[in-house]
């Protein structure tokens, strides 16, 4: 595989329990045909299994892998993996750790 066949794929990473500060981690992963939560499980199986990501039913079903690709909240199961991703937590709820928020604590408003 070249380089070409390769995304840039920034992740946020941030333990609450133990971080001061968010940082994001850049990685090269291939995205072609494949779902931003396709991208994201080969990074962790692949290259970097110390990532926190949530996923079920890879359906449309369960909702539980929302995240937020450059900007846009989105399922991972179901959006389509780009070249150039950045992927953080949705930004309405409280972060558990990396990617994984609390769907019963929504932000407050600030």
């Amino acid at each position: 595989m070249n380089i070409g066949e390769l995304a840039t794929i920034r992740i946020f990473r941030f333990d609450p329990e133990t971080d001061k500060e968010p940082r994001y981690q850049e990685y090269l992963a291939p995205y072609q045909e494949r779902t931003v939560l396709d991208v994201l499980r080969h990074i962790h199986e692949n290259i970097d299994s110390t990532f926190s990501f949530r996923w079920a039913c890879t359906k449309v079903y369960c909702r539980s892998c929302v995240v937020s690709v450059n900007g846009k909240p989105v399922l991972s199961c179901n959006d389509p993996a780009q070249k150039e991703m950045t992927i953080e937590p949705h930004p309405k709820f409280e972060i558990i750790k990396d990617l994984v928020v609390d769907f019963d604590r929504p932000k407050a408003w600030r």
